[in-house]
């Protein structure tokens, strides 16, 4: 176990439910939080009677839909005229972060419960939805239903692996971070063969 692993399990370990919340929050906003290392933690716990299950889902649940929800708006507070900023260095013009806000605003919601699943993307998808003014009524039932199913999936993960948590765990992140990368890749594809089929609309 790393250093910040053992970290983070000695937090659980000793503050439990306020240490699990809190360090989700922070992991959802991009503090670098080994999220499901965390919950399947908190999982084996409850195998252990040392946390309750369902205080512990609701715990997790709600840490990680608040920091989303943080995300969301830093994100709206910044806007777009941030990402106006770092245009140049992404290699940005003002037509494609139009046609970027406009494709998120009409697909980006399709992608908030799944993106969970998956380390980095999920920060991309908070803030993004956030910059580009997603309807929040849409954005907190998505991140509402994405925080339950995420949390549930790796506390009962933790639960039923009993002591080989934290080595199936790391073989399981290894693959969800490369899974996020070639998700982005699959997002930005799509996008640019939007914005292709956009342009030979106009053509025609």
């Amino acid at each position: 176990m790393h250093g910040l692993e053992h970290y983070v399990t000695n937090i659980i370990f000793h503050y439990r439910y306020v240490g699990l919340f809190l360090l989700l929050i922070g992991g959802m906003v991009g503090i670098p939080v080994p999220d499901e290392f965390l919950m399947t933690f908190s999982g084996f716990q409850t195998s252990l009677g040392r946390m309750n299950f369902w205080e512990t889902l609701f715990t997790a649940t709600l840490g990680s839909f608040l920091g989303m929800n943080l995300s969301y708006w830093i994100g709206r507070r910044l806007g777009i005229p941030f990402l106006h900023k770092l245009a140049p260095y992404l290699h940005l013009n003002e037509i494609r972060i139009a046609r970027a806000e406009h494709w998120f605003q009409r697909f980006g919601d399709r992608l908030i419960v799944i993106g969970y699943f998956f380390p980095g993307f999920r920060h991309f998808i908070a803030y993004f939805s956030g910059m580009s003014e997603l309807h929040y009524g849409l954005y907190a039932a998505l991140a509402g239903a994405g925080a339950f199913l995420w949390t549930i999936t790796f506390i009962t993960l933790g639960r039923i692996l009993g002591e080989h948590w934290a080595k199936i765990t790391l073989i399981l992140h290894h693959y969800l971070v490369r899974g996020g990368l070639m998700l982005a890749i699959i997002v930005f594809l799509i996008y640019l063969y939007s914005v292709k089929r956009g342009r030979e609309s106009k053509e025609d």
